[in-house]
């Protein structure tokens, strides 16, 4: 069977080229095993256009939620709660599955109860993460056992984000 070749499709070079020559700043990542690139709506801003993700709630309603928005995900009360940008859910989810589902060039895990953004990360101590969002910061507790793994995270993902 014979196929037309697309002359639309570039590589992921052309792309960079592209990008690099409209003067537009871009973040190479993987997300569900897929390379894609983010850019920001602005030099200001950090908007990302990700996929959302399903999520049925404690309730049992069903809501999309979308990566760029959860500040952090924490285990109470033998739930997971989103922390998001602009509300609080409740979900029966295990941290393996959001550690599963959210990208890990953008999550990490300071404290085996945390899950992090790494977006809003504002200050790692060996105590706690702070994290901000607007007006509002938020504190997570750290734990020796995850907090190199955590820092050499928020290293490269600082690295990867000039």
């Amino acid at each position: 069977m014979e196929t037309k070749e697309n002359k639309h499709i570039k590589t992921k070079e052309e792309i960079v080229e592209i990008l690099n020559s409209n003067g537009l700043s871009h973040y190479s990542v993987t997300y569900h095993g897929c390379n894609g690139f983010f850019i920001p709506a602005s030099d200001s801003e950090s908007c990302r256009t990700y996929p959302g993700i399903s999520v049925t709630m404690c309730n049992k309603d069903i809501c999309r939620v979308y990566p760029h928005k959860i500040i952090y995900i924490a285990i109470e009360d033998r739930k997971s709660v989103l922390y998001l940008t602009d509300r609080k859910i409740e979900t029966y989810c295990s941290m393996d599955y959001w550690k599963n589902v959210l990208d890990e060039n953008s999550f990490a895990q300071p404290h085996y109860s945390y899950i992090v953004n790494l977006h809003y990360v504002e200050e790692v101590t060996k105590d706690f993460v702070t994290l901000k969002c607007g007006e509002y910061e938020y504190k997570v507790y750290t734990s020796m056992r995850k907090i190199g793994a955590f820092k050499k995270a928020v290293a490269e993902f600082e690295r990867n984000a000039k």
